[in-house]
C-alpha cells in the first residue's frame, strides 16, 4: 500500500510542549530515532500508543509510517525497521527471508480483530450477508456482477435480501494483511467447494490505505465495502457494518462477538520486534514496553478494536522480558 501517514508533524507539537515544560528526574532518558512500519490496521492503535511515548521521552524522533503488512515485513526482514505491526502471520517465504538475513525476531499478539463488511449510512438494504452472498459478490467469479442482485447469476439464491441498485466493490489494495484475511475467512470456504482458486474478484476498487476507502465508498451511492473494524470502526456513523451469517445466524462485529470468535471474520493483530536490536537499543524496548503496558494494551479497545484479555496480556509480556533476557532465544 502506498499512502504512508507519517507522524512527524503531530509529534513535533507534543515534543515541543513537552520540551517546554521541562524534564524531570535524574536518570538518562531515550533518545535517538526509531521507525515503526507495518499493517495500516494498526495504525490508531501505534499513533495513540506513539503520542503518549513521545511526550513521555522528548529526545526520541518518532516515525510511525504504516503502509501494510507485507510492506512492513520486507522492511523488518531487510533490517531497514526494528519493529513492525501486521495483522496476519508472516509467510513462510516472509519467514526465510528473515532468516537468510539474520534477522532474530519475536512476534507479541497485541489485539483481536476483524474484518467487517459495509455499505454508506445512507444504504438500507442488505442487513446482513451469507458466506455465498460474500462470495457472489466479491469472490473470483463475480468479476462483472454489476448489481447486487446479480450475485443470483454465480450462485442461485444468492440474491436473496439483495437490493436492485448497481454494485461496487470497494478495499484495500494486493499486499493488506485485511484483504487476505478476507479471502481466507469468506471466500475460500465458498471456492474450495466450488472448485475455484480462492481469490477477489479482479476488477474490485482498490484502495491504497484503509483508510481512503469510506470516502470511495461514498461516493460510489451503492457499494459494499471492507476493511479492519479498528479502522472501520473511526468512521463513526458514515458507515453502516454488516452481521454475517456462516452458517449459525447473522452475528455483527460486537466486541464481544469479535473477541469469543462468535463472529466469524476475526484475526488477532501482532507487533514483531528484531530481539537483537531491542537487546541493544533503549528507545526500541521502551516503545514496545509501553505498547505491552495496560494502558497501552487498552489503547485498541479505544480506537475501535478489541483489548487482549488479562491473561493473554500476562502471556505476552512474560514472552517479551524472557526474550530480553542475555541468550535467551525468542
Amino acid at each position: 500500500m502506498t499512502s504512508p501517514r507519517p507522524l512527524r508533524a503531530a509529534l513535533a507539537v507534543m515534543l515541543a510542549a513537552a520540551l517546554a515544560a521541562g524534564c524531570a528526574g535524574g536518570e538518562e532518558e531515550p533518545s535517538g530515532s526509531l521507525r515503526v512500519s507495518g499493517s495500516t490496521t494498526l495504525l490508531p492503535m501505534v499513533s495513540a500508543i506513539a503520542g503518549t511515548y513521545a511526550v513521555a521521552n522528548p529526545l526520541v524522533d518518532l516515525d510511525v509510517r504504516m503502509t501494510g503488512t507485507a510492506d512492513g515485513f520486507a522492511l523488518f526482514c531487510d533490517g531497514m525497521v526494528d519493529v513492525t505491526g501486521a495483522s496476519r502471520e508472516m509467510t513462510a517465504r516472509e519467514r526465510e527471508t528473515c532468516i537468510a538475513s539474520g534477522v532474530q525476531f519475536l512476534r507479541l499478539t497485541v489485539a483481536h480483530d476483524a474484518v467487517v463488511l459495509f455499505t454508506a449510512s445512507g444504504q438500507t438494504e442488505p442487513q446482513c450477508l451469507t458466506r455465498e452472498q460474500i462470495y457472489a459478490l466479491l469472490g473470483p467469479e463475480s468479476t462483472g456482477v454489476d448489481a447486487w442482485v446479480d450475485a443470483g447469476g454465480v450462485i442461485p439464491g444468492a440474491d436473496a435480501g439483495l437490493p436492485a441498485a448497481p454494485f461496487l466493490a470497494v478495499g484495500p489494495a494486493a499486499g493488506s494483511g485485511t484483504r487476505q484475511l478476507l479471502v481466507d475467512l469468506a471466500i475460500e470456504p465458498v471456492a474450495e467447494e466450488r472448485g475455484r482458486d480462492a481469490a477477489l474478484r479482479g476488477d474490485y476498487a482498490a484502495q491504497p490505505s484503509e483508510q481512503l476507502i469510506v470516502d470511495r465508498l461514498a461516493g460510489s451511492g451503492s457499494g459494499l465495502g471492507f476493511a479492519g473494524l479498528a479502522t472501520a470502526s473511526q468512521w463513526g456513523s458514515r458507515v453502516r457494518l454488516l452481521p454475517v451469517d456462516a452458517g449459525d445466524g447473522c452475528v455483527g462485529p460486537e466486541l464481544e462477538a469479535v473477541r469469543s470468535g462468535a463472529y466469524p471474520l476475526v484475526r488477532l493483530l501482532y507487533l514483531y520486534v528484531n530481539v537483537e536490536s531491542a537487546r541493544d537499543d533503549a528507545t526500541l524496548r521502551g516503545f514496545v514496553d509501553a505498547v505491552l503496558a495496560e494502558n497501552g494494551l487498552a489503547t485498541a479497545t479505544t480506537v475501535g478494536g478489541v483489548a487482549l484479555g488479562a491473561d493473554d496480556a500476562e502471556t505476552q509480556r512474560a514472552a517479551w522480558a524472557r526474550s530480553m533476557e542475555a541468550g535467551e532465544a525468542p
